[in-house]
């Protein structure tokens, strides 16, 4: 058989990662219940996932003009998501910041206002357990996800508003390991991807 001229085949419709994805947080999975989270909020214009690892080739005498095989060693890697939030609440502004909410006195705001404010330092409580980002396989309808441990806000906070719009925030959230996964080498992500039923070809 020749090359063909087109990538396409049989099984190419059924591994599309299709429409935008949606954001949970504290995402769990049971046999019973299978999976279960909170949203994150409305988003506008998709979510991205990035994995970034970068590499370092070991430096020996007499390979310096070429790559060589076995030679490269992982040297960091990171994992966000961000995510382009269009339902704004006070949540979604304490996390962007990383601070704290509280309801406002008296002698600074009417009844039913919060305060948002900066701290100077991070709380255990500031990570989110886990961020999930889901998206659609066409071949299954079946979700894909993506989950970042200990899920950070890093961008901190830009609200713009305009006529005829609607503000969006931009948040980026970073993984990051538990003692426990960096005492066994675990990277703090992970992606869980359902499997296309096989295409079988008619019988002549």
């Amino acid at each position: 058989m020749g090359l063909k001229k087109t990538g396409y085949s049989e099984t190419t419709a059924k591994n599309y990662v299709i429409n935008a994805a949606t954001v949970y947080t504290d995402i769990k999975h049971t046999a019973a219940d299978g999976f279960s989270g909170t949203l994150h909020g409305a988003t506008s214009g998709g979510v991205t996932l990035s994995i970034e690892q970068a590499y370092r080739d070991v430096e020996v005498d007499g390979t310096t003009h070429m790559k060589v095989k076995g030679n490269k060693v992982l040297e960091s890697a990171t994992a966000t998501v961000t995510a382009n939030v269009k339902e704004i609440t006070a949540e979604t502004i304490r996390r962007s910041l990383n601070g704290a909410i509280v309801e406002a006195a008296t002698e600074d705001a009417p009844a039913g206002y919060k305060v948002i404010t900066t701290k100077r330092y991070l709380d255990d409580g500031d990570y989110i357990n886990n961020i999930a980002v889901i998206g659609t396989l066409s071949g299954t309808n079946e979700p894909v996800i993506a989950i970042l441990d200990n899920a950070l806000c890093t961008s901190g906070l830009e609200l713009a508003t305009e006529d005829n719009g609607e503000a969006v925030i931009e948040q980026v959230y970073e993984a990051h390991a538990s003692v426990d996964q960096l005492n066994a080498d675990k990277f703090p992500w992970r992606i869980l991807f359902p499997t296309v039923p096989a295409v079988t070809t008619p019988a002549e």
